[in-house]
């Protein structure tokens, strides 16, 4: 287990760190504004990716952890629906662009359509995590940053026009999804059959159906932020909070890996007490690891920001201490969310995360209104500390409250 986190925490730290340089190498050289505006395209973007996806990430990798067979037969069988999940949503999305955005926001949202298809249909990287080969997924991503690393230092370099940046990021996720198709295909014995295929996919759109909504509620109130700053302030002062966004959630890569990981186990464990003790080690690990980032950025954090990004993007200094906060609730929240679904609280999820949806909207919007960029980063932490505790403490006999409480318990 421990073997296959250090591979996804690798996989994720050259992701994080080889994204960071990209891009900050394009926002210095474009400007906040043009950084907002190719931002604004990607969280609309998210929404489509979450639409086509229909809760089924979650569910493969539980079926996967728990029946490989079973699991890719459900991946494949589901491949069509999420297309056209992704047809109708992406067309919407690009409709709107084409409409009511200017040019460039319109080109970086073709090109995060197509790099989001990609992403979409990369179901391999889920088989590899569950099977413990997180290792392939590290090689393949590291050579598809590669070349957009090298892509978008000769544009900065020659000085290119901005919407050449827009063949980076169809590259990043396209290069290691061939990679990992063609691994998975020499690899893995498939034993093709249709029976079931439309078992599967009722499946699916039931149990998709319960998650889809807390997916969205998520995205909703992890993104508005940006939306509601992008309308009511500027694409300058988006730009900004996207690297906000960028550096105080860099670390979560180690922690997200570990609760991969340790949820691996979790899924196929059936022993209460050793499910129990490996929740509070994974809380415990979340919460040391959070502070270590927050102390790092009060000490290197200003040098960083500087030496990366340029002054044009300092603002960011002062709100990334709350977005590293915000982002240990959010994980510690990712680590509940999880152990819902292993207990099948599909609708309690769904629920809370349309609760947390309702409220952040207002929430965002008057404190984007009163405080820009600062009410955004103290909107992102009020929203993920409620979502993390007491909108989950209302789920079947208190067991997310228990389990919280038993973290600052000695054993």
């Amino acid at each position: 287990m421990y073997s296959n986190a250090i591979w996804i925490m690798l996989e994720k730290s050259i992701n994080i760190i080889g994204l960071i340089y990209i891009n900050s190498l394009m926002a210095k050289y474009i400007g906040p504004d043009n950084f907002g505006k190719i931002n604004i395209s990607t969280s609309l973007f998210i929404f489509v990716q979450t639409l086509s996806w229909f809760g089924g990430q979650n569910i493969i990798f539980k079926r996967m952890s728990e029946n490989t067979r079973s699991g890719i037969a459900m991946a494949m069988h589901t491949q069509n629906q999420r297309r056209i999940f992704f047809l109708i949503s992406s067309s919407s999305v690009l409709t709107y662009l084409y409409f009511y955005t200017d040019l460039i926001v319109f080109l970086f949202g073709v090109a995060n359509c197509i790099a989001t298809y990609y992403i979409v249909m990369d179901f391999f990287s889920i088989y590899n995590n569950t099977q413990l080969k997180s290792k392939i997924n590290t090689i393949t991503n590291v050579i598809g940053l590669s070349f957009a690393l090298v892509i978008r230092f000769y544009i900065s370099h020659f000085k290119l026009p901005v919407y050449y940046f827009t063949i980076p990021i169809v590259i990043i996720p396209l290069v290691p999804y061939v990679m990992r198709l063609i691994y998975f295909k020499y690899t893995t014995e498939i034993k093709e059959n249709s029976k079931g295929a439309g078992l599967y996919n009722r499946h699916m759109l039931y149990t998709g159906g319960a998650l889809i909504l807390s997916s969205l509620s998520a995205d909703i109130y992890t993104q508005i932020s940006s939306i509601f700053l992008a309308k009511m302030s500027s694409y300058s002062k988006l730009g900004v909070y996207s690297v906000a966004l960028t550096i105080g959630g860099a670390w979560s890569f180690i922690v997200l890996a570990l609760i991969t990981s340790f949820f691996s186990k979790i899924y196929s464990e059936n022993n209460q007490v050793t499910i129990e003790k490996l929740l509070i080690k994974i809380n415990r690990l979340v919460i040391i690891l959070s502070l270590v980032a927050l102390s790092g950025f009060y000490i290197f954090g200003d040098f960083f920001i500087r030496l990366l990004y340029g002054d044009n993007y300092m603002d960011s200094v002062n709100i990334i201490p709350i977005i590293i906060i915000g982002t240990m609730f959010s994980s510690l929240g990712t680590i509940c969310y999880r152990y819902i679904i292993k207990e099948s609280g599909y609708s309690y999820l769904a629920k809370k995360m349309f609760l947390c949806c309702i409220l952040t909207i207002p929430l965002s919007w008057i404190m984007i209104r009163e405080s820009g960029i600062n009410g955004a980063a103290y909107c992102f932490l009020i929203v993920e500390i409620l979502s993390c505790t007491l909108l989950n403490y209302f789920f079947r006999n208190k067991t997310i409250i228990k389990m919280h409480l038993s973290i600052f318990k000695p054993r």
